[in-house]
Order: C-alpha cells, then structure tokens, then sequence
C-alpha cells in the first residue's frame, strides 16, 4: 500500500505543478492583453505625430527648393559680377602698371645720360629720384590693388565651388530618405577648406 500514496503526492505534485504553469499564462497574457489596449490608446496619436512629421518633412522640402532656387540665382548673379569685373579692371590695371614701368624707364635712362656731375644735375636727380620714388609706390600700390583683386576672384571662384558643393549636398540628402529626427546641417559648415 505504500505505492499508491506516492502515486497520489506524485500526481498531485503534478497537477500543482500544471496550475502554476496555467497561472503564469493567464498572468501573461492578462499583461499582453494590457500592452495591446494601451497600444491601441497610443496608436491615434502615434498617427497624428506621423501627419505632423509628414507636413514638416514637406514644409522643409519646400524650403529647399526655394533655397536652391536662390542659390542658383545668386551663382548667376555671381558669375556675371565676376566678368563684368574682369572686363572692366584688369586691363586698366594692366595698362596703369605697363605706364609706370614706362616712366620708371624713360626716367632711368634720362638718369643714366645726364649724369650726376653738375649742380643743376644734381636737382634733376633729386627730382627725378623723387618721381623714381613716387612711381615705385604706385607700382607698389597697383601691384598690392592687383593682388587684392586677383585675392577676390580666388575668393569668389571658392565660394562659386561652394555653392555648387553645397547644391550637391542638398541634392543628396533631398534624394536620400531622411529620418524625421534628423536636424539639417548648419549653414557654416559648408566647406571643409580653409578660406
């Protein structure tokens, strides 16, 4: 007889055994069963952010069209005031820095024949050295404007590439599917080259 009561504690360890397990379903599907419901009381809202997000992705959209359009308008603008520039001021620089090396030629050779032995000589030195001096500061100058100028177009030729880098990085992340998080780039870090 001593069988049978162990199959009994065995069978009604089996059976506890089989509640608990039964228990701990109910308790997790009673969880799942809360998750969905508050999941459903979420999702009208998840919606509306969505719509939100959408109608901001199509505002920004909007905004870089419209800043693409300036750009290319500015580029134009750009490129014409370059060539305007080009046409109006180098040649005349060219021509000023081609008279004053004139000058300094013509005053140089007038030195060299007339000498230094006179007294009325020595005055024209001085005088011709004054021109000497004058024209050199204007050489000076001219080559310093000329500098300066060629320094713009380099400038301006820099900031024609980046716009152009610039367009294609919009170009790109326009193409690219953005996440609705994501920040645009600021606009001072356009380029990577120093100036």
């Amino acid at each position: 007889m001593t069988v049978i009561p162990g199959l009994v504690r065995r069978a009604a360890a089996e059976a506890e055994r089989h509640l608990r397990e039964g228990v701990g379903l109910l308790a997790r599907l009673g969880r799942d069963l809360e998750r969905s419901a508050e999941l459903g009381r979420i999702l009208p809202a998840l919606t509306e952010r969505l719509k939100i997000l959408e109608e901001t992705v199509r505002d920004q959209d909007a905004e870089l069209r419209a800043a693409r359009a300036e750009l290319r308008g500015l580029r134009t603008e750009l490129d014409s005031l370059v060539a305007q520039l080009n046409d109006r001021l180098l040649p005349r620089i060219d021509e000023r820095m081609d008279d004053a090396e004139r000058d300094l030629a013509a005053v140089a050779t007038s030195l060299i024949r007339t000498g230094r032995d006179t007294a009325g000589n020595g005055t024209r030195l001085e005088v011709a050295e004054r021109r000497i001096a004058d024209l050199r500061t204007k050489i000076a100058q001219l080559e310093q404007r000329t500098g300066l100028w060629r320094d713009l177009q380099a400038g301006m030729a820099r900031l024609g590439d980046d716009l152009d880098a610039m367009r294609a990085r919009m170009a790109l992340r326009a193409a690219a599917d953005p996440s609705p998080d994501a920040a645009p780039a600021p606009v001072q870090n356009i380029t990577d080259r120093p100036a």
